[in-house]
């Protein structure tokens, strides 16, 4: 899948505009986002293999009319006495009749150069740069570090006055054993959790995604008739209210219920009770078998971000939980990890943040 660049549809206002109900793209903000990441396709917790190229990084760019300024990036770096390999159409200096992948794990850095820089738009030019062990270095989407497995695992070309301090960066790392093996250091202790939730939403393939945002949206319309009989709801007495609500897993459509009291509407108490809810159901994760088996983590659980359900009224926008002293509880806006919605009601009570009542049911990404 191109980038709206070279597509328009591919922009999600551009396809609203035009009509269209439900958007598919790269962009973590569709309603069914389609990335080029999977478990499944690429190994890329595989070790690092010897680096025994001369070469400091390889290319493989055949687009010479690419919209955005990569190649003018390559002949600068190359100006500045880094060499490349090149197996390419584009300034190509090496044969490439070649098994890209096998190539680059011979190469210390790769050139994930991008045929154009938008936002979500991160492709196999990333992804086999990490399976090979080949630090990537990135010409392409603005946000590329929320795509990054760990600190100081990537590169990033910003601009073209960005290129000189890259190449110092890239003839230091490839001259200091330590400082490549430290950018390389989460092929070893494992990539982030954020990493590990943005490739586990392709356990649950696209089409299935498509479904469940459907079904989701049919129930949506159905809880707003008069008929609708599963409704959360809240029951008060004087010892206070207790509200019901109803959650469930990212990429899943079976939701379970929960009750929060009134004086426990915060997100560390929601948080604990949509764990204590799912460890009693001795619940598997959807995307616990497709992680390689060095990172798939205990039996244990634990809630690495809430997605409010995209049926609840508000500004869009998932949030993290992020717990401050004194039980204050602030909403953070995160990256976007494959679920679009809308925040989280909140309230001000004697200076402190809380989770208002209106919070009725949302998703939960569930990691050991």
């Amino acid at each position: 899948m191109e980038s709206s660049q070279y597509y328009s549809e591919n922009n999600i206002d551009v396809a609203r505009g035009r009509g269209y109900k439900i958007v598919m793209t790269t962009s973590l903000s569709s309603d069914v986002p389609v990335g080029y990441f999977s478990w499944a396709e690429y190994d890329i917790m595989a070790p690092v293999p010897p680096k025994t190229e001369e070469a400091l990084a390889a290319a493989f760019i055949s687009n010479c009319g690419a919209r955005n300024f990569r190649l003018q990036a390559l002949e600068m770096l190359e100006n500045l006495d880094v060499k490349i390999d090149s197996y390419g159409s584009c300034h190509r200096n090496r044969d490439g009749k070649v098994d890209k992948v096998e190539t680059l794990k011979r190469y210390k850095f790769s050139l994930a150069f991008e045929n154009s820089n938008e936002e979500d738009y991160v492709t196999e030019k990333f992804f086999q740069s990490l399976v090979a062990g080949a630090i990537p270095v990135v010409v392409g989407a603005p946000n590329i570090q929320e795509f990054s497995p760990g600190e100081g695992a990537i590169l990033h070309i910003k601009e073209l006055d960005d290129v000189a301090s890259v190449a110092k960066t890239m003839k230091n790392i490839a001259s200091n054993p330590d400082a490549f093996n430290q950018s390389l250091r989460w092929k070893y202790d494992g990539p982030s959790d954020s990493f590990k939730a943005l490739i586990d939403m392709a356990a649950v393939h696209s089409s299935c995604r498509l479904c469940i945002h459907i079904a989701t949206k049919i129930h949506g319309k159905e809880e707003r008739t008069p008929k609708f009989t599963n409704r959360p709801c809240s029951c008060s007495s004087k010892k206070g209210t207790v509200y019901h609500l109803f959650v469930r897993e990212r990429g899943q459509f079976k939701s379970e219920s929960i009750y929060l009291r009134s004086g426990q509407i915060t997100l560390g108490a929601l948080e604990s009770a949509v764990l204590a809810k799912f460890r009693s159901l001795n619940h598997v994760p959807v995307w616990k078998d497709e992680r390689p088996p060095s990172i798939r983590g205990g039996d244990d659980l634990k809630g690495t971000m809430l997605l409010p359900h995209p049926q609840l009224p508000g500004p869009a926008g998932p949030l993290a939980f992020s717990t401050a002293p004194s039980h204050c509880v602030q909403l953070a806006k995160p990256p976007r990890r494959g679920c679009t919605g809308h925040s989280l009601k909140s309230k001000q009570v004697d200076g402190k943040w809380h989770a208002a009542p209106s919070v009725t049911s949302g998703h939960m990404l569930l990691m050991p």
